[in-house]
């Protein structure tokens, strides 16, 4: 029984928990019910089609400034990469900043989409649900630029 607790387990759950309530990091959960809430609120057909696909959102950022533990969240990340089954979709290095983007599929469902930005601000943004490949570039496209400024807000610690 234990071992089927195990497997159900996310393979970012321990990772997300240690930074929960942690001095100079931000944590946010986001239920998919929330998107449901949201587009009764307002008539954004964006908000209607995320609703359908989109079961959670989890981020955590390293505040601006904050020296944290001197491992990088993508170094901290490797192994549960690497046993996750994570396919790499964009990879930007440039001297001061990495950010990495990779999908993890079931068929040709993409069930988790997890971006990892380190450099002298880091976040981890992973969103789960039942996309596909052309919903992860529609994502990314219409929401990309809002995912940033979450993530600039995050890091700033505001």
């Amino acid at each position: 029984m234990a071992m089927t607790l195990n497997a159900q387990k996310d393979d970012l759950d321990d990772f997300f928990a240690s930074y929960s309530g942690r001095d100079g990091y931000t944590s946010v959960i986001i239920n998919g019910n929330l998107f449901g809430l949201l587009k009764n609120l307002d008539d954004d057909p964006d908000l209607a089609y995320l609703d359908e696909k989109i079961t959670s959102v989890r981020i955590v950022s390293r505040e601006s400034g904050y020296a944290g533990s001197g491992n990088s969240f993508m170094s901290e990340l490797k192994g549960d990469i690497r046993r996750g089954g994570y396919e790499e979709l964009i990879s930007v290095k440039d001297s001061d900043d990495d950010v990495l983007v990779m999908i993890r599929s079931s068929g040709r469902s993409v069930r988790e989409l997890l971006i990892i930005a380190s450099g002298d601000s880091e976040a981890v943004i992973q969103i789960k649900g039942n996309l596909t490949r052309d919903d992860v570039e529609r994502l990314s496209e219409n929401h990309g630029e809002g995912l940033a400024r979450l993530e600039l807000l995050e890091s700033s610690g505001k």
